[in-house]
Protein backbone atom coordinates (compact mmCIF):
# COMPACT_ATOMS: atom_id res chain seq x y z
CA UNK A 1 0.00 0.00 0.00
CA UNK A 2 1.49 3.42 -0.98
CA UNK A 3 1.63 6.50 1.18
CA UNK A 4 -0.37 9.35 -0.45
CA UNK A 5 2.10 11.81 1.07
CA UNK A 6 4.67 10.38 -1.34
CA UNK A 7 2.58 11.87 -4.18
CA UNK A 8 2.01 15.58 -3.42
CA UNK A 9 -0.06 16.04 -6.58
CA UNK A 10 -2.66 13.63 -5.15
CA UNK A 11 -3.01 15.85 -2.06
CA UNK A 12 -3.53 18.91 -4.28
CA UNK A 13 -6.04 17.06 -6.44
CA UNK A 14 -7.93 15.86 -3.33
CA UNK A 15 -8.13 19.45 -2.02
CA UNK A 16 -9.37 20.75 -5.37
CA UNK A 17 -11.84 17.87 -5.61
CA UNK A 18 -13.26 18.76 -2.20
CA UNK A 19 -13.84 22.31 -3.47
CA UNK A 20 -15.35 21.16 -6.75
CA UNK A 21 -12.50 22.81 -8.67
CA UNK A 22 -10.81 19.70 -10.12
CA UNK A 23 -11.11 19.16 -13.86
CA UNK A 24 -12.42 15.92 -15.31
CA UNK A 25 -8.99 14.47 -16.13
CA UNK A 26 -7.72 15.15 -12.62
CA UNK A 27 -10.89 13.73 -11.09
CA UNK A 28 -10.55 10.53 -13.12
CA UNK A 29 -6.91 10.15 -12.05
CA UNK A 30 -7.73 10.79 -8.39
CA UNK A 31 -10.69 8.41 -8.25
CA UNK A 32 -8.69 5.72 -10.05
CA UNK A 33 -5.95 6.08 -7.42
CA UNK A 34 -8.58 5.85 -4.68
CA UNK A 35 -9.93 2.60 -6.10
CA UNK A 36 -6.44 1.11 -5.96
CA UNK A 37 -5.32 2.54 -2.62
CA UNK A 38 -7.58 2.83 0.49
CA UNK A 39 -5.25 5.50 1.89
CA UNK A 40 -5.98 7.80 -1.06
CA UNK A 41 -9.71 7.15 -0.61
CA UNK A 42 -9.41 8.06 3.08
CA UNK A 43 -7.55 11.26 2.15
CA UNK A 44 -10.36 12.29 -0.24
CA UNK A 45 -12.98 11.78 2.50
CA UNK A 46 -10.97 13.78 5.06
CA UNK A 47 -10.46 16.69 2.66
CA UNK A 48 -14.17 16.72 1.83
CA UNK A 49 -15.13 16.74 5.52
CA UNK A 50 -12.70 19.56 6.25
CA UNK A 51 -13.98 21.63 3.30
CA UNK A 52 -17.54 21.24 4.55
CA UNK A 53 -16.53 22.24 8.05
CA UNK A 54 -14.65 25.34 6.86
CA UNK A 55 -17.51 26.45 4.64
CA UNK A 56 -19.99 25.93 7.45
CA UNK A 57 -18.01 27.80 10.09
CA UNK A 58 -16.93 30.79 7.95
CA UNK A 59 -19.28 33.75 8.68
CA UNK A 60 -21.19 35.40 5.85
CA UNK A 61 -20.04 38.79 4.54
CA UNK A 62 -22.29 41.43 3.06
CA UNK A 63 -20.42 43.30 0.29
CA UNK A 64 -20.83 47.02 -0.31
CA UNK A 65 -23.89 47.68 -2.52
CA UNK A 66 -21.80 49.25 -5.29
CA UNK A 67 -19.48 46.21 -5.51
CA UNK A 68 -22.41 43.80 -5.60
CA UNK A 69 -24.07 45.77 -8.41
CA UNK A 70 -20.84 45.86 -10.43
CA UNK A 71 -20.31 42.11 -10.14
CA UNK A 72 -23.91 41.35 -11.10
CA UNK A 73 -23.64 43.72 -14.05
CA UNK A 74 -20.61 41.86 -15.41
CA UNK A 75 -22.25 38.43 -15.20
CA UNK A 76 -23.11 37.07 -18.69
CA UNK A 77 -26.75 36.64 -19.53
CA UNK A 78 -27.82 33.01 -18.99
CA UNK A 79 -31.40 33.13 -20.21
CA UNK A 80 -34.61 32.72 -18.27
CA UNK A 81 -33.58 29.46 -16.62
CA UNK A 82 -30.24 30.70 -15.28
CA UNK A 83 -29.93 31.27 -11.53
CA UNK A 84 -27.67 33.82 -9.86
CA UNK A 85 -26.07 32.65 -6.61
CA UNK A 86 -26.46 35.37 -3.96
CA UNK A 87 -23.13 37.10 -3.31
CA UNK A 88 -23.43 36.61 0.44
CA UNK A 89 -23.65 32.83 -0.02
CA UNK A 90 -20.59 32.32 -2.20
CA UNK A 91 -18.18 34.71 -0.50
CA UNK A 92 -17.81 32.36 2.56
CA UNK A 93 -17.22 29.48 0.17
CA UNK A 94 -14.51 31.46 -1.60
CA UNK A 95 -12.82 32.11 1.72
CA UNK A 96 -13.06 28.42 2.55
CA UNK A 97 -11.54 27.60 -0.83
CA UNK A 98 -8.59 29.84 -0.11
CA UNK A 99 -8.06 28.23 3.26
CA UNK A 100 -8.28 24.79 1.71
CA UNK A 101 -5.69 25.53 -0.97
CA UNK A 102 -3.27 27.17 1.48
CA UNK A 103 -3.66 24.99 4.54
CA UNK A 104 -5.37 21.68 3.96
CA UNK A 105 -2.39 19.90 2.45
CA UNK A 106 -0.27 21.08 5.38
CA UNK A 107 -2.87 19.74 7.80
CA UNK A 108 -2.66 16.38 6.04
CA UNK A 109 1.13 16.43 6.39
CA UNK A 110 0.78 17.26 10.10
CA UNK A 111 -1.54 14.28 10.51
CA UNK A 112 1.08 12.16 8.79
CA UNK A 113 3.75 13.45 11.17
CA UNK A 114 1.54 12.59 14.14
CA UNK A 115 1.19 9.08 12.75
CA UNK A 116 4.97 8.83 12.44
CA UNK A 117 5.38 10.04 16.03
CA UNK A 118 2.95 7.37 17.22
CA UNK A 119 4.88 4.76 15.27
CA UNK A 120 8.19 5.95 16.73
CA UNK A 121 6.67 5.88 20.22
CA UNK A 122 5.48 2.31 19.65
CA UNK A 123 8.94 1.30 18.46
CA UNK A 124 10.47 3.03 21.51
CA UNK A 125 8.22 1.10 23.88
CA UNK A 126 9.08 -2.16 22.12
CA UNK A 127 12.81 -1.38 22.31
CA UNK A 128 12.52 -0.44 25.97
CA UNK A 129 10.70 -3.70 26.75
CA UNK A 130 13.40 -5.63 24.89
CA UNK A 131 16.12 -3.81 26.86
CA UNK A 132 14.40 -4.72 30.12
CA UNK A 133 14.12 -8.33 28.98
CA UNK A 134 17.83 -8.41 28.16
CA UNK A 135 18.68 -6.88 31.53
CA UNK A 136 16.64 -9.56 33.24
CA UNK A 137 18.34 -12.22 31.14
CA UNK A 138 21.75 -10.84 32.07
CA UNK A 139 20.74 -10.90 35.73
CA UNK A 140 19.68 -14.54 35.41
CA UNK A 141 22.95 -15.38 33.67
CA UNK A 142 24.83 -13.83 36.61
CA UNK A 143 23.06 -15.94 39.24
CA UNK A 144 25.28 -18.40 41.17
CA UNK A 145 23.82 -21.69 42.35
CA UNK A 146 25.36 -23.25 45.44
CA UNK A 147 24.41 -26.67 46.77
CA UNK A 148 25.19 -26.99 50.48
CA UNK A 149 26.75 -30.26 51.63
CA UNK A 150 25.34 -31.99 54.70
CA UNK A 151 27.93 -32.10 57.49
CA UNK A 152 25.87 -34.36 59.73
CA UNK A 153 24.84 -37.87 58.64
CA UNK A 154 21.41 -37.32 60.20
CA UNK A 155 20.74 -34.73 57.45
CA UNK A 156 22.11 -36.76 54.53
CA UNK A 157 18.69 -36.96 52.85
CA UNK A 158 18.10 -33.21 53.20
CA UNK A 159 19.01 -30.75 50.46
CA UNK A 160 19.64 -27.00 50.62
CA UNK A 161 20.38 -24.87 47.53
CA UNK A 162 21.11 -21.14 47.43
CA UNK A 163 20.64 -19.02 44.28
CA UNK A 164 22.85 -15.95 44.74
CA UNK A 165 22.67 -12.66 42.80
CA UNK A 166 26.13 -11.04 43.15
CA UNK A 167 24.94 -7.76 41.62
CA UNK A 168 22.18 -7.26 44.21
CA UNK A 169 23.82 -9.11 47.13
CA UNK A 170 20.68 -11.09 47.65
CA UNK A 171 19.55 -14.63 47.13
CA UNK A 172 16.93 -17.33 47.46
CA UNK A 173 17.36 -20.34 49.72
CA UNK A 174 15.44 -23.50 48.84
CA UNK A 175 15.31 -26.66 50.93
CA UNK A 176 13.89 -30.18 50.71
CA UNK A 177 13.45 -32.93 53.30
CA UNK A 178 14.76 -30.70 56.07
CA UNK A 179 13.29 -31.95 59.38
CA UNK A 180 11.81 -29.53 61.88
CA UNK A 181 14.47 -28.16 64.26
CA UNK A 182 14.56 -29.49 67.82
CA UNK A 183 12.44 -27.65 70.36
CA UNK A 184 13.98 -24.36 71.39
CA UNK A 185 16.15 -24.13 68.27
CA UNK A 186 16.09 -22.63 64.77
CA UNK A 187 18.06 -23.12 61.58
CA UNK A 188 20.10 -20.03 60.69
CA UNK A 189 21.66 -19.21 57.31
CA UNK A 190 25.11 -17.65 57.02
CA UNK A 191 26.95 -16.01 54.13
CA UNK A 192 30.66 -16.87 54.16
CA UNK A 193 32.64 -13.87 52.90
CA UNK A 194 36.44 -14.37 52.82
CA UNK A 195 36.84 -10.62 53.32
CA UNK A 196 34.71 -10.53 56.49
CA UNK A 197 35.94 -11.27 59.99
CA UNK A 198 32.99 -13.56 60.74
CA UNK A 199 30.07 -15.24 58.88
CA UNK A 200 27.32 -12.81 57.90
CA UNK A 201 23.86 -13.69 59.18
CA UNK A 202 21.19 -14.09 56.49
CA UNK A 203 18.46 -14.80 59.03
CA UNK A 204 16.48 -17.79 60.16
CA UNK A 205 15.18 -20.32 57.65
CA UNK A 206 11.86 -21.99 58.30
CA UNK A 207 11.17 -22.65 54.61
CA UNK A 208 12.26 -21.48 51.17
CA UNK A 209 12.64 -17.69 51.17
CA UNK A 210 14.59 -14.72 49.87
CA UNK A 211 17.28 -12.89 51.81
CA UNK A 212 19.63 -9.94 51.40
CA UNK A 213 22.85 -8.88 53.13
CA UNK A 214 25.28 -5.99 53.01
CA UNK A 215 27.68 -6.09 50.04
CA UNK A 216 30.28 -8.87 50.20
CA UNK A 217 33.77 -8.90 48.71
CA UNK A 218 33.31 -11.83 46.32
CA UNK A 219 30.72 -12.70 43.65
CA UNK A 220 30.78 -16.31 44.83
CA UNK A 221 30.50 -16.37 48.63
CA UNK A 222 30.06 -19.56 50.60
CA UNK A 223 27.00 -20.46 52.65
CA UNK A 224 26.33 -22.41 55.84
CA UNK A 225 23.38 -23.45 57.97
CA UNK A 226 23.78 -23.89 61.71
CA UNK A 227 21.44 -24.97 64.48
CA UNK A 228 21.04 -22.05 66.89
CA UNK A 229 18.91 -21.31 69.98
CA UNK A 230 15.46 -19.93 69.11
CA UNK A 231 15.68 -16.49 67.53
CA UNK A 232 19.19 -17.00 66.16
CA UNK A 233 22.52 -15.44 67.11
CA UNK A 234 24.77 -12.65 65.69
CA UNK A 235 27.49 -15.27 65.13
CA UNK A 236 27.33 -19.07 64.80
CA UNK A 237 27.32 -20.84 68.18
CA UNK A 238 25.73 -24.18 67.32
CA UNK A 239 26.80 -27.03 65.08
CA UNK A 240 27.23 -26.37 61.34
CA UNK A 241 24.81 -28.77 59.61
CA UNK A 242 25.31 -27.70 55.98
CA UNK A 243 28.03 -25.70 54.23
CA UNK A 244 29.65 -24.87 50.92
CA UNK A 245 32.96 -22.99 50.65
CA UNK A 246 33.32 -19.68 48.75
CA UNK A 247 34.04 -20.01 45.05
CA UNK A 248 37.07 -18.67 43.19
Amino acid sequence: MSNPQDHPHLEEQAALHALGLLDQAGRDELLDAARRDPEVDRMIVEFAETAALLAYETPGIQPPPALRSEILRQLPARGATAKVIPFASWVPYAIAAGLMILGLAEAWKIAGLKSQVRSEHTRFLAANAEAQRLNQSNALIGLRLATLEAKDAAYASSQIIVAWDPAQHRGVVSMANLPAPPAGHDYQLWVLDPGAAAPVSAGLITGSRTFAVNPVTTPSPGFAVSLEPSGGRPEPTGPILFAVAPGP
